[in-house]
């Protein structure tokens, strides 16, 4: 079972439902989303990452009741044309492109200094991994991604070395991070979803304590939110969405809970919303 660094197992959100209605009694919550094996399920093909009609309903009534950021490895305009949802903030490349809708104007772009060298890494991967077939890369605007899911097993070492050697001699203002059966070639830069997800709550000026912030993902990169919330004074929840037949499965995680898959985040967010419906029920009208 999945379990901390102390060893202490992580429980269910839905069977949790209970204790994460107290901890927002008398809150606002605030919901961060990540995209790929959170809404959407992990595919083979990345730009066939589509989420279902009845997640979208889901996001798009959690969003009239709480502020809600997508918080993603994909490019800010990529995940729109995913989502199609306007009253979100979106987050994109790992956090490094955040705008808000109208109603929230935020922006930041943190490396945008970092795009031409990013473009050049791109070009250059594509003709030193050309001849690995299955492997695909793809531009998140403020980060390159390497997919080898669909590679053969054997080749990925290579493809990790020739990534490394780019790296080394040519992008050295740029750092590698893993996913899931992806390399991200990111800024070399103090930046992360962690430190996006606390930027959001500050530019909305919500970093108070009457503020629950809850963080869905399901990636190697989502520890970093996690680990912010984690570490917030006033706290936050963080759940660890992880399939059980996830090929490289997690026994260690900085999440409160866990959820299995993107169904399970579907009835999460629709009983997340009954939270809201309750709290609203609960607050005497002003005359």
């Amino acid at each position: 079972m999945l379990q901390d660094a102390t060893g202490m197992r992580r429980m269910n959100a839905l069977d949790a439902i209970h204790g994460i209605r107290q901890a927002a009694e008398g809150k606002r919550v605030v919901l961060f989303l990540d995209y790929d094996g959170t809404l959407s399920p992990i595919v083979e093909i990345p730009d066939r990452a589509f989420m279902s009609e009845d997640m979208r309903a889901a996001v798009k009534d959690a969003a009239t009741q709480f502020t809600t950021a997508i918080v993603t490895g994909r490019s800010r305009q990529k995940v729109f044309d995913f989502v199609k949802l306007d009253n979100l903030i979106y987050a994109g490349s790992h956090g490094f492109d955040i705008q808000g809708p109208i109603s929230l104007p935020i922006k930041c772009q943190v490396a945008e200094k970092f795009r031409p060298v990013l473009q050049t890494a791109m070009t250059q991967l594509q003709k030193d991994l050309q001849h690995i077939e299955g492997v695909e890369l793809e531009d998140n605007q403020f980060a390159v991604s390497v997919h080898y899911r669909r590679a053969d097993h054997s080749k990925v070492p290579e493809v990790q070395a020739i990534v490394d050697q780019a790296l080394a001699t040519k992008f050295s203002t740029l750092t590698k991070r893993f996913g899931k059966k992806v390399l991200e070639l990111r800024p070399h830069f103090e930046w992360d979803k962690g430190r996006a997800v606390m930027w959001i709550l500050n530019e909305l000026g919500l970093e108070l304590p009457h503020v629950l912030p809850l963080y869905l993902g399901d990636d190697v990169s989502d520890e970093d939110a996690f680990t912010a919330l984690l570490q917030r004074p006033d706290g936050g929840i963080g759940i660890l969405v992880q399939d059980p037949k996830d090929d490289s499965p997690r026994s260690e995680t900085n999440a409160s809970y866990t959820l299995k898959d993107t169904n399970e985040v579907q009835h999460f967010l629709k009983m997340l919303c009954k939270i809201g419906d309750k709290a609203r029920t609960d607050t005497p009208t002003q005359n």
